[in-house]
């Protein structure tokens, strides 16, 4: 079978293609492909297309079908390039010539190194799932089980691991004295932490963004953003928390902490969607049977902050009886040991890398 890898710049026909693929590759409850956010990469008018190169790359067959699809990208003066938004078949020759066209390109742009996946931006989505295909959550990466298997196969190494908790309900009898005094320890101390109300949502998104900026900037693929960038990505929030479930951190009326979580939607609210799906998220919102517990950060000043926030929202989930799943930890990381007791098991993730020869 007759193969040819296809570097594209705004071709439309490309497009098309580059967009179609998924949709032969998932069904729609396992698909969290987002064709416009995509396309606004592709045409180059998304809101992050000016800090970076992006280099959609195509691998068709023999009637001009998409097997195999990547997108490039570069970041003037980094020697990592980002490969991201891969989709392919199960063809290891197929992503071969594909992974070996991006690699060729970023050493045409100086690039030392290859990151994946990550579709364009740390602050986008990245990181291939590996385990627990049978269920999955608002928020992770989800992927075909054997993308993995196919990068590896091309000389692609495990850089960094990851894994998400899934938490049993939490009992009404349940008490954990460590948790639960560090809390109340917290507020004897003059911390204020409460949750924000939907009209306070914009102000709480950007004392996010002045925390989250600095805590997650020695992560792999980190790139900071602008508070307007940051408030575009991420604005969408505001139709899907559940309020009580996020809690903000205050010292001397000074933002330091946040615990953020969402309802889990399950995949609801990826493609493109029509009016009944959009009822389906609302009456998830009203009454979620479980939450995913996407970002939680804390100025590193304020020591043992971590353990009173997390106390905070298990009391929240005390009151509901549902489960929850503490979402993509970095190995090390202390919060994946918060309420071992309650985890029933884990879901895992990897970020794969390539030094250019």
């Amino acid at each position: 079978m007759s193969r040819i890898v296809v570097a594209f710049s705004r071709e439309e026909p490309y497009i098309r293609e580059f967009l179609a693929l998924p949709g032969r590759l998932y069904s729609r409850q396992d698909s969290v492909q987002q064709p416009e956010e995509e396309r606004q990469l592709l045409t180059g008018t998304h809101i992050l297309s000016p800090s970076f190169t992006f280099i959609p790359l195509l691998v068709l067959g023999e009637q001009g079908t998409a097997i195999s699809r990547a997108a490039l990208t570069i970041y003037p003066k980094d020697p990592d390039a980002c490969l991201g938004f891969f989709e392919s078949e199960d063809d290891e020759e197929a992503v071969r010539l594909l992974l070996e066209k991006a690699e060729q390109l970023a050493g045409d742009f100086h690039c030392s190194r290859i990151l994946g996946p990550i579709d364009a931006s740390f602050w986008i989505r990245y990181r291939f799932k590996i385990n627990h295909f049978d269920c999955s959550y608002t928020g992770e990466p989800y992927n075909k089980e054997y993308y993995p298997r196919l990068w590896m196969s091309a000389g692609y190494e495990v850089l960094e691991r990851y894994s998400s908790n899934h938490y049993t309900p939490v009992p009404c009898s349940h008490e954990n004295t460590h948790f639960s005094e560090r809390l109340a320890q917290k507020r004897a101390e003059g911390y204020v932490i409460k949750s924000p109300s939907r009209a306070d949502f914009t102000r709480t998104l950007h004392e996010v963004y002045g925390l989250l900026i600095e805590l997650y900037k020695e992560f792999p693929a980190y790139r900071p953003i602008t508070k307007e960038e940051f408030t575009s990505l991420y604005g969408y929030l505001k139709w899907l928390v559940h309020y009580p479930m996020i809690k903000m951190a205050y010292y001397q009326e000074q933002p330091v902490g946040f615990f953020i979580s969402i309802p889990d939607y399950g995949h609801q609210v990826y493609g493109n969607l029509t009016i009944r799906d959009y009822l389906k998220i609302l009456l998830t919102r009203i009454r979620p049977r479980s939450y995913v517990m996407l970002y939680m950060g804390v100025n590193p000043v304020h020591r043992g902050l971590g353990k009173a926030l997390a106390e905070a929202i298990k009391e929240e989930l005390k009151k509901t009886g549902s489960p929850s799943v503490g979402a993509l930890i970095r190995q090390g990381n202390i919060n994946k040991d918060y309420f071992r007791e309650l985890v029933d098991y884990e879901f895992a993730y990897v970020l794969l890398g390539k030094t250019l020869s």
